[in-house]
């Protein structure tokens, strides 16, 4: 068995969130203001030896890939956001794609939710709609991909470069996903590739759930996997 785990790019400031949530925001915000919420809860957590990193740093990013190596860790899930052509949170993974010297095993999982203040205020209010455009956009999403599916440390299956789709039921996705997945597979024999080896990610965190794998018609040559 290969552990991959899911990596959240949000340890690093962008203008975006110093909009929303105040100059200097990261992740580390988060902890640093977190609470006890019952008798011995040990917070708010503090990295060893006050390790606050900032991704945009190479430096990290070696660190982080020497780390997982040790402790068993086959590869990253790197969360990707894409909202009909822009972009947050993606300089780690460019970086990193920029640098093979971080030879450690990555794919992504496309974590395709509206951002809101909801988790904050417990209000609804839209900070970055998720949309998914049309087939021109599709093919900028897959253009923007592509380098990262042909790099050698992209995790495969049988040649497939993996990508993870967070929620395939959203709504709107699954209005356009069938037709998206079928130009993905084409763009990638296009491109050189055998096809794109997709997954769902199952995000209700319902560990009772039996494991459920869900073939899709051999036009869309591709299958889902609920983790």
């Amino acid at each position: 068995m290969k552990i991959i785990t899911f990596y959240l790019p949000q340890y690093h400031e962008i203008k975006e969130n110093n909009e929303w949530w105040g100059k200097g925001f990261t992740e580390w915000t988060n902890i640093r203001n977190s609470k006890p919420y019952f008798k011995g809860h040990n917070m708010p957590r503090r990295p060893l030896n006050d390790n606050y990193y900032d991704l945009t740093d190479i430096k990290t990013l070696l660190w982080q890939k020497d780390l997982a190596k040790k402790y068993g860790i086959y590869g990253f899930a790197y969360y990707h956001y894409w909202f009909e052509g822009e972009m947050l949170l993606e300089k780690p993974a460019e970086i990193m794609l920029q640098h093979p010297e971080v030879d450690m095993p990555f794919c992504f999982s496309w974590a395709n939710h509206t951002w809101s203040r909801v988790w904050a205020d417990k209000t609804n209010n839209i900070l970055k709609l998720q949309k998914y455009g049309d087939e021109k956009d599709w093919k900028r999403h897959f253009d923007y991909l592509l380098p990262f599916f042909k790099d050698k440390r992209y995790i495969k299956e049988n040649g497939r470069p993996v990508m993870i789709i967070y929620n395939p039921l959203d709504p709107l996705g699954v209005k356009v996903f069938p037709e998206m997945m079928r130009k993905w597979q084409q763009w990638a024999r296009d491109a050189g590739l055998p096809g794109i080896f997709f997954l769902h990610q199952q995000h209700k965190y319902d560990h009772h759930k039996k494991m459920v794998e869900i073939y899709m018609t051999a036009e869309l040559n591709s299958k889902w996997i609920e983790l």
